[in-house]
């Protein structure tokens, strides 16, 4: 008898609750796929730094146990008191605690069997659609697998009984502290009156409005620490929450001004059922609203760094083999044997860099760039990196259109006494202040600007840092060879060991203090965040060692934000569709009181809007304008040409996708529970 009222309850659940187990399944889903690429031998041959990409998934799988244990636990509980009169009827009835408590229990855990099983299947079909995926971005030949990690579904298993079983036993105390009463009495407790006495709290709402705006204003002017930002997160935090306090009392506040605006139409209810639901849901709707915020900033990172993969990692590495040496006078015959012997190095150059014992230019973006920094680590005469070097790079013109050449770029002229300034397109216009105001010298001539040019040239220490001089041939004798370079280009196909090779031939880490010293001051440029800066370069394997990393983190942060908003979109719904079975009553009041069902369906949708907007609105406030920031400061640190909204406006894109689905889910369904009888 047990076992058959268990069933029929696990279907009526299934039914009422089918967002819920839907949601469970996209989780469970997403959770199969990313374990079992962890533990996938197809991602482990693609990469050597196999353990970046598993350390992401471990991180963001360890916030993600937490939501989901919360989602369950809430669902849980939620259903547990939507069933309060069930299990209270089931008391009089003559059943025992423990015989309910077991039906309850056993309902739940079929539910989230039930979820496992359903994403079991897809999981495994995206995670092979996420492996196809890496490697159509690394650009490596992928043959589909059949390849099934048993470690993969344990783990998610593991995870998704973990939330159930801590659910339940909180649900399990509960069960033992109740009477039928209570019981009885259990559903009526988020029917809250909302015309409390004094209206006080509303001065919250103004309270965390002025937090916010403080909080953005800090962001905006950088006037947080590494130390100060953690404290001043835990307030940001803390106002979300005091502002939903304080909503539910500005609400009221407003109802009790008798506006003739909220005896407009249905306004009066609908702003009463928000004052309502926000009052008794003003921790979850918090909670909520955090989940939006984070899943938004998630999918803008993700934004920010696909568009570098896309368009700039190329572009910061355009040689297929590149060598520094801090020497002038280096030959690197053993970079080029070593290149050599494993890849068809078809064409090479080498060449120097020149410097005049000056600085004016590099001394002028220190004051003008942001981020920039000088190394003082010295040890026995040698130095560490900075942003730019020592002096001011030069090149002849000669080695500059050779190397040109070699890229396929238009040959440059320069007529005598004139020079060309090149640098990257992110100092575009500091490069024109340079050229106004920083005369060029080369021994007793004095240098007019020819042209700017901005093509990618490998500024990050090896021609030049950010920009270099190109002056005639016949000046050289002017200036002092500075450091060496080597380029190269290679045919066919290039091991992926070959930078790990070439690696080897330097000796500049200093293993006593971990740094790479040098004979003179090192420039590495000022592109930061995402930037390739190394004494040897190879194109192919350092896209794809960038690419991997840069893969990896868009795969976590994705994944993360996903569940998070799924998470949270899924309480949204559930609570209004349960309130359209339980206040179906109020409903039937304004139909008796004359309104068609057009029109009822017209106050339900204006209902759930406002109640959908509510946190939607609060995220976007409180995640735009760090996310704008993060957009501006990542398109300056990184050079990549994008507009500073791109990135943000992108990611809202999908989320108010998503958004929007479940909001067409929750007003369907909620319609639907109205007519049901």
């Amino acid at each position: 008898m047990l076992n058959t009222l268990t069933l029929r309850n696990v279907k009526r659940s299934a039914r009422d609750y089918l967002i819920y187990l839907v949601t469970m399944t996209i989780i469970g889903t997403l959770m199969f796929a990313f374990h079992g690429m962890i533990f996938s031998s197809d991602m482990r041959a693609i990469y050597g730094e196999f353990a970046v990409f598993a350390a992401l998934i471990g991180m963001a799988s360890f916030f993600i146990m937490f939501i989901v244990i919360w989602l369950v636990h809430y669902m849980v509980n939620f259903m547990l008191e939507k069933r309060s009169r069930e299990f209270g009827t089931y008391l009089l009835l003559g059943m025992e605690k423990k015989q309910i408590t077991r039906i309850f229990r056993r309902e739940n855990m079929i539910l989230g069997v039930v979820s496992m099983l359903l994403g079991l299947l897809p999981g495994f079909i995206f995670q092979k659609i996420f492996i196809n995926v890496f490697y159509a971005i690394l650009d490596v030949d992928y043959r589909m697998s059949l390849e099934f990690s048993p470690w993969g579904v344990l783990i998610t298993f593991g995870v998704l009984v973990l939330a159930y079983l801590m659910a339940l036993v909180r649900v399990k105390r509960k069960f033992k502290k109740m009477h039928i009463r209570d019981f009885i009495y259990m559903d009526k407790q988020n029917e809250q009156i909302v015309n409390e006495k004094g209206t006080w709290k509303k001065i919250f709402v103004f309270i965390a409005i002025a937090y916010i705006i403080f909080f953005n204003i800090l962001v905006f002017t950088s006037g947080m620490t590494m130390y100060s930002v953690w404290g001043f997160i835990v307030g940001l935090i803390a106002a979300i929450y005091l502002l939903y306090v304080g909503l539910s009392s500005f609400f009221v506040n407003y109802i009790k001004k008798k506006n003739k605006v909220i005896y407009k139409g249905a306004n009066l209810f609908v702003l009463r059922q928000l004052a309502s639901k926000i009052k008794t849901m003003r921790f979850t709707m918090g909670t909520l609203t955090i989940l939006f915020a984070t899943a938004l900033l998630s999918w803008t990172v993700v934004m920010m760094v696909a568009d570098y993969q896309k368009t700039e990692l190329d572009a910061q590495i355009p040689f297929d083999v590149a060598a520094f040496s801090d020497k002038p006078d280096a030959s690197f015959e053993e970079q080029i044997q070593v290149t050599r012997e494993n890849a068809n190095l078809s064409d090479f150059h080498r060449y120097n860099i020149y410097e005049n014992g000056t600085d004016p230019i590099n001394q002028f973006l220190y004051s003008h760039v942001d981020g920039t920094w000088k190394n003082e680590v010295f040890k026995d005469g040698k130095m560490g990196s900075s942003t730019y070097f020592g002096y001011d790079t030069y090149m002849g013109l000669t080695d500059y259109n050779r190397i040109r050449s070699m890229l396929g770029l238009e040959e440059a002229v320069l007529e005598s006494g004139q020079y060309i300034l090149h640098g990257k397109e992110k100092i575009d216009n500091l490069l024109k202040e340079i050229s106004n105001t920083i005369p060029v010298k080369v021994g007793t001539h004095t240098l007019d600007l020819r042209t700017i040019n901005m093509e990618p040239l490998m500024q990050n220490r090896m021609n030049g840092a950010d920009y270099m001089i190109v002056v005639p041939d016949e000046l050289l004798s002017y200036l002092t060879p500075y450091y060496s370079v080597m380029v190269g280009t290679l045919e066919g196909d290039v091991p992926s060991n070959l930078q790990e090779k070439l690696r080897d031939t330097m000796h500049y880490l200093d293993e006593s203090i971990n740094e790479e010293l040098y004979e003179i001051q090192v420039g590495e440029g000022s592109n930061q965040v995402l930037s390739v800066s190394e004494n040897v370069m190879v194109a192919d394997n350092l896209r794809i060692e960038g690419s991997y990393g840069i893969v990896s983190l868009c795969f976590m942060l994705a994944y993360q934000g996903i569940v998070f908003l799924c998470a949270a979109l899924t309480i949204m719904t559930v609570q209004q569709l349960s309130d359209a079975s339980k206040y179906r009553f109020r409903y039937e009041i304004l139909k008796q009181l004359g309104m068609n069902k057009r029109e009822t369906e017209k106050v339900v949708l204006k209902q759930l809007a406002v109640y959908y907007l509510c946190p939607y609105i609060i995220s976007i406030i409180l995640s735009m304008f760090i996310g704008m920031f993060a957009s501006e400061r990542f398109v300056y640190f990184t050079g990549i040409q994008a507009a500073i909204f791109q990135y943000y406006v992108l990611a809202l894109l999908v989320f108010s996708v998503v958004y929007t689905a479940y909001f067409i889910v929750s007003y369907v369904g909620f319609i639907r529970n109205l007519e049901s009888k």
